[in-house]
């Protein structure tokens, strides 16, 4: 036995010697470092192959002969060998394993591939590549990606149902690496995309620290969640990363969205104490309006009334605002859409969400920059491309996987795939 081992050895370095040889002998034949390069490139992935090969079977060995499997009791009969090719990384790797039965319950079993924890026609690490890459890319560009930078070949079905696969599990909440103890921002926001039924909103909520003591301070330690589930359904999503992120030690929290009802609906059942804030930059929008239905579009008082009532709402003075409107709207100044009182409405609405001189004073951010960066690159980037047209669940399993990469969650989603598969099946 200790002989074989050495001489399969002996062998595979003999090859190796080889091959390395035949670069060396075919140097003065290269054009360029990017021919050597080329080559090298490809000795590098033949090799690997071989000895991936290799030190598999011997591994399979090995353990098929340390133990023999059981079942019903008693040890099972051993069959037959049967051969096995599985794409890896390093190429296609091909062993042969031994296929045992149980007289009894006649079900069988390989023993080797649950060491191998191989499913399908592709290895785990492989998979997980394939995955990674097409939650960031369209399955086509992710497919050439692969190809181009790893000589990866795999066909963009197969892509397709390897993404499915690893995204088709919601990973159950886990303790955060960065749990917030002091200030937690929480801001929510919506986008849409088209999904087999039509446009749906797909709601996004980003969590981060906040050191309120730094006004200059970035966002630490952003994670977010998203789901295009019902508003009652997205509370579930939201409260469960909220808990992660430690809402419930938190030193302070405060919510950041827009005018939403559904967003402010959510956060008084999920976070009645926190801060409520309306995004300074959503208000600005319904003031320029207001102006607007006022003196008209792009004249020289629309845009004086706007930065004037801008100011007042910043230093604090919103309740005057919201009066200066409704006098206008008295004087018959407001236009055919009610646009002026509207904005008076919202004003009054939200007149607790616009208190930025003290938010400004406490140390909070009073803009949803980080929401709406989310919305634009945790789905706008993958899920609204050009001509794009998902199902639900290949969108929940792309989704899923975008989220565990930027969450830092990674590595929870490989364990999860690692885990064993049944390995016994009845036989025919």
């Amino acid at each position: 036995m200790i002989a074989d081992q050495q001489q399969g050895w002996e062998q595979l370095v003999q090859r190796m010697q080889q091959e390395v040889r035949q670069l060396w002998e075919g140097l003065d034949g290269m054009e360029s470092a990017d021919a050597l390069e080329t080559a090298v490139q490809g000795w590098v992935r033949r090799a690997g192959q071989q000895v991936m090969t290799a030190l598999c079977q011997e591994a399979i060995q090995r353990r098929e002969r340390a133990q023999k499997p059981a079942c019903c009791g008693r040890g099972m009969d051993h069959h037959s060998r049967t051969w096995r090719t599985v794409k890896t990384l390093l190429g296609d790797v091909r062993v042969r394993r031994r296929w045992y039965r149980c007289l009894r319950c006649r079900t069988n079993r390989y023993p080797a591939d649950e060491w191998l924890g191989w499913r399908g026609s592709f290895s785990h690490r492989f998979e997980e590549v394939v995955a990674w890459q097409s939650s960031l890319l369209p399955y086509r560009e992710a497919v050439a990606s692969l190809e181009k930078l790893g000589g990866l070949a795999v066909s963009v079905h197969a892509a397709e149902r390897i993404t499915a696969r690893w995204g088709q599990q919601e990973l159950a909440p886990a303790p955060y690496a960065q749990r917030v103890a002091q200030e937690l921002v929480i801001q929510i926001d919506g986008t849409k995309a088209h999904l087999e039924d039509g446009w749906r909103e797909i709601k996004v909520g980003a969590f981060f620290a906040c050191d309120c003591g730094d006004p200059q301070a970035k966002p630490k330690a952003i994670s977010y969640a998203a789901d295009w589930e019902s508003a009652e359904q997205f509370r579930d999503t939201i409260w469960q990363e909220a808990v992660v992120r430690g809402v419930t030690r938190a030193r302070a929290v405060a919510v950041v969205g827009d005018g939403a009802p559904w967003i402010w609906d959510l956060v008084s059942h999920l976070f009645p104490y926190a801060t409520q804030i309306l995004d300074w930059y959503h208000l600005t929008e319904h003031l320029w309006a207001a102006a607007k239905a006022v003196h008209g579009e792009g004249t020289p008082q629309t845009g004086r009334l706007a930065e004037r009532w801008k100011t007042d709402v910043w230093e604090g003075r919103s309740e005057g605002v919201e009066g200066h409107m409704r006098e206008l709207v008295e004087q018959g100044r407001d236009d055919r859409d009610q646009t002026l009182r509207k904005c008076a409405d919202y004003l009054r609405t939200h007149q607790h969400r616009i208190r930025y001189h003290l938010f400004r004073a406490q140390g909070w951010p009073v803009g949803s920059g980080v929401v709406e960066g989310a919305c634009k690159h945790v789905i706008g980037l993958r899920f609204k491309r050009q001509s794009t047209r998902w199902t639900k669940a290949g969108a929940r399993a792309v989704l899923h996987l975008r989220l565990d990469r930027l969450n830092g969650r990674w590595q929870q989603r490989c364990q999860l795939l690692r885990q064993p598969q049944p390995l016994l099946r009845k036989a025919a």
